[in-house]
C-alpha cells in the first residue's frame, strides 16, 4: 500500500462522528481490549475500541449502536492494543524484496518502515530507485523512504552508480519520501555543495534531514545541528543521548544487525522526562529477531527488561515517529486516528495476535491472512554488474626484490578499523598474502565500469588459514570486495558473484563453498527472508571452516569499504586515510 492513509473526504468524516456518538454501527468492533495509551503511559481496563471509515472512532463502554448486521467483532480477552509499530530508521533497499519483509514485520505489528534508499542509490541509481518506489507502493505494509543525499558519498575516493541533484529531488519530492537520508557530518561541516544543496531543498519542502553523527561532539555536533540535522541514530552512550537531546534533535536508538545500543542507551532516557524526541530503531533488522518475533517488538521487549514503562516504550515505536516525520494521525490508538493496530497478548515479548492496517485485519498468530504479491523487477535488474572478468592475475601487486612491507587495514572493532604494518614475501614481483601472519589480500572493484579500475590492498582480522570471500553487499558503493589467501582463489570467489549478478560467495582450492545470490540490483534477493538467512549462514559456516571465527564476516566486509567512519578504508580508487582525509601507499 501507499505509504500515507488515505484521506477521508466529507462524508467519511460525519459517519465517523456519527459512530464515535454511539449513532451508527461500526465497521469493526475490539471488545475487552486493553488499550495502551501513548499519550499518558496509561493502559485502561478492558474496554470496547470502535472502528470506522480507516480509523478509530471511539473507545469506551459499548454502545448498543456500534453492533449492526455487518460489523465484524473482535473479542480482545484482555489483551493489549497497541498502535501499528513504525520503524523510524532501517535500510529496506538490499537482501530480501519487501514482500517476503512484510511476512515477518506486518505480521507481527510492524505496520509501517521508513527506509534509507542509499544502497539502491549506489547500486542502479534513479533507475533502482523508481522501480524500489514502485515496489514501495506495492507492497502490504507502509512503506516510507528518504532520499539519498550523497551518492558516492565523497566522489574523490570512491565510485558508485551516482545520482543527480535533479534525481535527488525527484526522490525528494515523492509523497511518501519524508526527508533526506542519513547524510554523514564531514560534509556538512566541511561546507560540501552537494549536501548544502540537499539541505537547503529539504528544508524548503519542511522535511526531516536525518543525521549519521558517529563521533560529532561539541562544536562540531553543534554545526551539525545548525545546519538543521533533525535526528541521529549513533548515539553509542548515555552522554551521546544526552548531549544530542539538549540540542533538539530526536535521538534513535538501535537495535539490530549493525549495532545494539540499547543496553547503554535506555536506561539514561528512562530516567529523563519524556521529549518525545526518543525512538526505538532497528537500523535494520537482526536477521535471527526479524525471522522469530518481529522487527520492533525484540527491542520493545529489551525496553521492558531495562525498566522502560511498557506504554513508555510503546510511544517510542508509534507515536513518537509519526510525531517526528510529521504523520498526522498515525501512531495512536485515540479517535481520529488510522486504525493500524496490534493486539498483542503480553507486554514483556509482545507476540500479536492480530494486527490491522486501516481497521483491516492483515495478520494472525503472526501470519498475513494473504500471502503478498510478488512484485517483479525487470531483466534489466539482473545486469548490473558491469566489471570484466577478474582472472588471479588481476589480484597481483607488483613489488621488486623478495619482501615487502605493506600497510595494513586491520579490524579494531565490528565498524572501527587501524592502520597496522606488515611484512610479506614476494614471489616472481607479486606480493603475497600471509595466512599465516593473519594478513589476506583484498581489493575493491569498481561495478560500474567495462574496464577493470579496482585498487588492492591488505587486511587483517579474518582469521583465514585458506580460501577467499567475495561480495558486492558493501555499504554506499555496492562496488566489488574480495579478501582472500591467494590470487587464484580471490578469482574464484569474484567471478562466482559477477556470474550470479551480484551476491556473497566463498570459495577455497578450486571450490565454491557458499554462495547467496542478490540479482536485483545487485543486492536484493527475490527468496524469503529465512531462506535468504540461510544462505547467508551457509557462507558464514564455511568461512568457519576455513579458520574465520568471526559471527559476521560480512559485516566486516562492508566497513573494510565503508568511508563513513575513520580510519583506514579501501576504495577503488586506493587505500584512504578517512581521518587524515588523503590517499595512503600501500607499499611502505
Amino acid at each position: 500500500m501507499a505509504g500515507r492513509p488515505r484521506p477521508l473526504a466529507a462524508r467519511g468524516l460525519r459517519t465517523l462522528v456519527r459512530v464515535a456518538l454511539g449513532r451508527a454501527p461500526a465497521e469493526a468492533l475490539i471488545t475487552h481490549a486493553r488499550v495502551v495509551n501513548v499519550f499518558n503511559h496509561q493502559i485502561s481496563a478492558p474496554t470496547s475500541v470502535a472502528l470506522a471509515q480507516g480509523r478509530v472512532a471511539a473507545i469506551g463502554p459499548e454502545a448498543p449502536a456500534w453492533r449492526g448486521p455487518d460489523t465484524q467483532v473482535w473479542e480482545a480477552g484482555g489483551a493489549y492494543l497497541l498502535p501499528g509499530l513504525i520503524d523510524a530508521h532501517t535500510h529496506l533497499d538490499s537482501m530480501f524484496q519487501l514482500g517476503p519483509y512484510s511476512e515477518l514485520a506486518l505480521a507481527r505489528g510492524n505496520t509501517s518502515a521508513v527506509t534509507e534508499l542509499a544502497m539502491m542509490a549506489g547500486a542502479w541509481g534513479i533507475n533502482g530507485l523508481r522501480l524500489l518506489l514502485a515496489e514501495a507502493a506495492a507492497a502490504p505494509l507502509r512503506v516510507f523512504s528518504l532520499a539519498p543525499p550523497l551518492v558516492p558519498p565523497f566522489p574523490e575516493w570512491e565510485t558508485s552508480a551516482g545520482l543527480s541533484f535533479e534525481n535527488f529531488k525527484e526522490i525528494l519530492a515523492h509523497p511518501d519520501c519524508l526527508g533526506v537520508g542519513e547524510t554523514y557530518w564531514p560534509a556538512i561541516i566541511d561546507g560540501e555543495e552537494r549536501a548544502a544543496m540537499n539541505y537547503a531543498a529539504a528544508q524548503a519542502l519542511g522535511k526531516t534531514l536525518e543525521g549519521h553523527g558517529a563521533g560529532a561532539r561539541g562544536a562540531r555536533l553543534m554545526a551539525y545541528a545548525a545546519a538543521g540535522t533533525t535526528s541521529c541514530h549513533e548515539s553509542v552512550s548515555a552522554a551521546d543521548a544526552a548531549e544530542r537531546l539538549a540540542l533538539g534533535l530526536a535521538v534513535m536508538v538501535r537495535e539490530g544487525f549493525v549495532r545494539r545500543e540499547m543496553a547503554a542507551v535506555v536506561p539514561a532516557l528512562r530516567d529523563l522526562p519524556e521529549s518525545g524526541q526518543a525512538m526505538l530503531v532497528t537500523d535494520l533488522a537482526d536477521f535471527e529477531d526479524l525471522i522469530a518475533a518481529g522487527a520492533l517488538n525484540p527491542l520493545l521487549a529489551k525496553a521492558a527488561a531495562l525498566g522502560v514503562a511498557p506504554a513508555r516504550a510503546v510511544a517510542w515505536c508509534s507515536l513518537n515517529p509519526a510525531r517526528y516525520f510529521g504523520l498526522r494521525y498515525m501512531g495512536a490508538v485515540a479517535p481520529g486516528y488510522v486504525a493500524d493496530l496490534a493486539l498483542v497478548e503480553d507486554l514483556q515479548e509482545f507476540r500479536a495476535r492480530w494486527v490491522w492496517l486501516e481497521g483491516r485485519l492483515k495478520a494472525q498468530q503472526g501470519r498475513l491472512l494473504q500471502p503478498p504479491q510478488a512484485f517483479v523487477y525487470p531483466p534489466s535488474a539482473s545486469a548490473t554488474l558491469r566489471c570484466p572478468p577478474l582472472p588471479p592475475e588481476a589480484f597481483c601487486l607488483a613489488a621488486p626484490g623478495g619482501r615487502a612491507r605493506v600497510r595494513v587495514v586491520e579490524a579494531a572493532g565490528d565498524t572501527i578499523t587501524k592502520e597496522a604494518q606488515a611484512e610479506l614475501k614476494v614471489a616472481q614481483g607479486n606480493v603475497l598474502a600471509d595466512p599465516g601472519q593473519d594478513v589476506l589480500k583484498m581489493a575493491h572493484v569498481n561495478r560500474h565500469s567495462a574496464e577493470l579500475k579496482m585498487a588492492l590492498g591488505f587486511a587483517k582480522g579474518w582469521g583465514l588459514r585458506q580460501g577467499a570471500l567475495a561480495t558486492n553487499l558493501i555499504w554506499d558503493t555496492t562496488n566489488l570486495f574480495v579478501a582472500g589467501c591467494s590470487e587464484a582463489e580471490m578469482s574464484l570467489a569474484a567471478e562466482t558473484v559477477r556470474a550470479m549478478g551480484g551476491g556473497l560467495a566463498v570459495a577455497a582450492g578450486q571450490r565454491v563453498l557458499a554462495r547467496l545470490p542478490l540479482p536485483i540490483g545487485g543486492i536484493i534477493s527475490p527468496e524469503p527472508v529465512p531462506e535468504v538467512h540461510r544462505m547467508a549462514e551457509d557462507c558464514r559456516r564455511a568461512l568457519a571452516g576455513l579458520g574465520c571465527p568471526l559471527p559476521r564476516p560480512f559485516l566486516r566486509a562492508q566497513t573494510f569499504c565503508f568511508t563513513g567512519l575513520p580510519f583506514l578504508r579501501l576504495t577503488d580508487k586506493g587505500l584512504v586515510d578517512v581521518r587524515a582525509r588523503k590517499f595512503v601507499e600501500v607499499l611502505l
